[in-house]
């Protein structure tokens, strides 16, 4: 298989050649602190969600069902 020699772009070859260690993000970038209990989700919000996902997969599944059947009956045809 050929290989393709085209060069690589600027900001890829600056990035190779920083060692890995240099690489870590600034400390001000890093995972989010924990939100106070004020500022967290409330149940109700959970719920909410969790329904709304529940939905969205029911549907999906429903359309899948649905074009599952119509591919079944065309090749019982």
């Amino acid at each position: 298989m050929p290989t393709d020699e085209r060069l690589l772009p600027q900001s890829l070859t600056r990035l190779l050649a920083v060692p890995p260690s240099a690489r870590r993000p600034p400390a001000g970038r890093g995972l989010p602190r924990a939100l106070p209990h004020s500022q967290r989700t409330s149940a109700h919000d959970a719920l909410e969600s969790a329904l709304l996902r529940g939905f969205v997969y029911g549907v999906s599944g429903l359309v899948w069902l649905v074009v599952m059947l119509f591919i079944g009956r065309h090749l019982m045809r």
